[in-house]
Protein backbone atom coordinates (compact mmCIF):
# COMPACT_ATOMS: atom_id res chain seq x y z
CA UNK A 1 0.00 0.00 0.00
CA UNK A 2 1.67 3.29 -1.15
CA UNK A 3 2.47 6.16 1.46
CA UNK A 4 -0.82 8.52 1.71
CA UNK A 5 0.80 11.87 0.14
CA UNK A 6 -0.53 15.44 0.60
CA UNK A 7 -4.11 16.11 -0.60
CA UNK A 8 -5.41 12.88 1.15
CA UNK A 9 -8.43 13.22 3.62
CA UNK A 10 -7.47 14.72 6.85
CA UNK A 11 -8.29 10.99 8.61
CA UNK A 12 -5.00 9.63 6.63
CA UNK A 13 -2.64 8.62 9.39
CA UNK A 14 0.42 10.04 7.52
CA UNK A 15 1.10 12.24 4.71
CA UNK A 16 4.22 12.96 3.34
CA UNK A 17 5.91 16.07 2.42
CA UNK A 18 8.85 16.46 0.42
CA UNK A 19 10.26 16.90 -3.15
CA UNK A 20 9.66 13.53 -4.37
CA UNK A 21 12.03 14.47 -7.87
CA UNK A 22 15.13 13.16 -8.73
CA UNK A 23 14.64 9.53 -7.82
CA UNK A 24 18.38 9.30 -7.47
CA UNK A 25 19.77 6.71 -4.88
CA UNK A 26 22.82 8.49 -3.69
CA UNK A 27 24.21 7.06 -0.48
CA UNK A 28 24.16 11.02 1.23
CA UNK A 29 22.67 14.00 -0.30
CA UNK A 30 22.26 17.21 1.12
CA UNK A 31 18.45 16.41 1.52
CA UNK A 32 19.33 13.87 3.34
CA UNK A 33 20.56 15.50 5.77
CA UNK A 34 17.87 17.99 5.68
CA UNK A 35 14.19 17.06 8.23
CA UNK A 36 11.86 14.94 5.75
CA UNK A 37 8.39 16.82 7.16
CA UNK A 38 6.10 14.44 8.05
CA UNK A 39 2.19 14.70 9.27
CA UNK A 40 1.09 11.79 11.51
CA UNK A 41 -2.30 12.24 12.61
CA UNK A 42 -2.56 9.69 15.55
CA UNK A 43 -6.30 10.44 15.79
CA UNK A 44 -7.69 7.76 15.37
CA UNK A 45 -5.06 5.33 17.34
CA UNK A 46 -6.10 3.11 19.38
CA UNK A 47 -6.74 3.67 22.84
CA UNK A 48 -5.21 2.08 26.03
CA UNK A 49 -6.35 -2.16 26.18
CA UNK A 50 -7.51 -1.71 22.86
CA UNK A 51 -5.99 -3.92 20.00
CA UNK A 52 -5.49 -2.49 16.32
CA UNK A 53 -6.72 -4.74 13.84
CA UNK A 54 -7.00 -1.79 11.40
CA UNK A 55 -4.09 -2.42 8.70
CA UNK A 56 -4.73 0.94 7.22
CA UNK A 57 -3.85 2.19 10.29
CA UNK A 58 0.16 1.56 9.61
CA UNK A 59 1.96 4.91 9.04
CA UNK A 60 4.62 4.36 6.70
CA UNK A 61 7.60 6.52 7.25
CA UNK A 62 10.98 6.85 4.84
CA UNK A 63 14.26 6.21 6.41
CA UNK A 64 15.40 9.51 7.01
CA UNK A 65 16.08 12.30 9.59
CA UNK A 66 12.26 13.09 9.82
CA UNK A 67 10.46 16.40 11.18
CA UNK A 68 7.23 14.77 12.71
CA UNK A 69 4.11 17.06 13.19
CA UNK A 70 2.09 14.70 15.07
CA UNK A 71 -1.68 15.57 15.60
CA UNK A 72 -2.69 13.56 19.24
CA UNK A 73 -6.10 11.79 20.32
CA UNK A 74 -8.62 14.11 21.06
CA UNK A 75 -8.33 14.61 25.06
CA UNK A 76 -4.95 14.06 25.00
CA UNK A 77 -3.16 17.11 27.34
CA UNK A 78 -0.45 19.97 26.53
CA UNK A 79 2.88 19.24 28.04
CA UNK A 80 5.69 17.57 27.76
CA UNK A 81 5.44 14.37 26.21
CA UNK A 82 8.58 11.52 25.14
CA UNK A 83 8.16 9.62 21.96
CA UNK A 84 10.51 6.26 21.21
CA UNK A 85 10.73 3.67 18.47
CA UNK A 86 11.31 -0.08 19.09
CA UNK A 87 10.86 -3.12 17.21
CA UNK A 88 8.35 -4.35 19.69
CA UNK A 89 6.60 -3.94 23.01
CA UNK A 90 9.60 -4.85 25.27
CA UNK A 91 12.48 -4.69 22.66
CA UNK A 92 15.20 -2.13 23.04
CA UNK A 93 14.28 1.35 22.35
CA UNK A 94 15.93 2.17 19.10
CA UNK A 95 14.86 6.21 18.76
CA UNK A 96 13.97 8.59 21.31
CA UNK A 97 12.81 12.34 21.09
CA UNK A 98 11.09 14.63 23.25
CA UNK A 99 8.69 17.63 22.79
CA UNK A 100 6.12 20.08 23.96
CA UNK A 101 2.46 19.28 22.82
CA UNK A 102 0.52 22.45 22.55
CA UNK A 103 -3.12 22.72 21.70
CA UNK A 104 -4.09 24.79 18.32
CA UNK A 105 -7.41 25.05 16.39
CA UNK A 106 -9.33 22.24 18.97
CA UNK A 107 -5.86 19.84 18.19
CA UNK A 108 -2.99 18.56 20.49
CA UNK A 109 0.03 19.10 18.16
CA UNK A 110 3.04 17.61 19.09
CA UNK A 111 6.91 18.25 16.81
CA UNK A 112 9.59 16.48 17.18
CA UNK A 113 12.43 15.30 14.64
CA UNK A 114 13.61 11.33 14.59
CA UNK A 115 16.35 10.33 12.85
CA UNK A 116 15.54 7.06 10.92
CA UNK A 117 17.94 7.24 8.45
CA UNK A 118 19.88 4.28 9.77
CA UNK A 119 16.88 2.17 10.77
CA UNK A 120 16.49 -0.81 8.43
CA UNK A 121 13.25 -0.93 6.42
CA UNK A 122 10.18 -3.11 8.48
CA UNK A 123 7.86 -3.02 11.17
CA UNK A 124 8.17 -1.04 14.29
CA UNK A 125 6.12 0.97 17.33
CA UNK A 126 6.05 4.36 17.52
CA UNK A 127 5.63 5.01 21.09
CA UNK A 128 4.35 8.73 22.80
CA UNK A 129 3.66 9.23 26.20
CA UNK A 130 3.12 12.31 28.36
CA UNK A 131 5.22 13.15 31.22
CA UNK A 132 3.88 10.57 34.27
CA UNK A 133 1.73 8.73 32.06
CA UNK A 134 1.33 5.69 30.46
CA UNK A 135 2.75 5.08 26.74
CA UNK A 136 0.25 5.17 23.78
CA UNK A 137 1.83 2.68 20.38
CA UNK A 138 1.12 2.69 17.02
CA UNK A 139 2.40 0.97 14.37
CA UNK A 140 4.77 2.00 11.71
CA UNK A 141 6.89 0.53 8.99
CA UNK A 142 9.92 2.65 7.71
CA UNK A 143 10.79 2.24 3.98
CA UNK A 144 13.67 2.59 2.03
Amino acid sequence: MPTPVAGVAAISPAVVKGDRSGGQDVASTDADRKPFDVVLNLTQSTTRGEKSTNDSQVIRVPARLLACRMTLPLGSSDGLYYVRVQRAVQSEVLKTAQGNATIKHGEVRLDVELDMSNMPAGGYLLSYRRAGESWHRVPIVITN
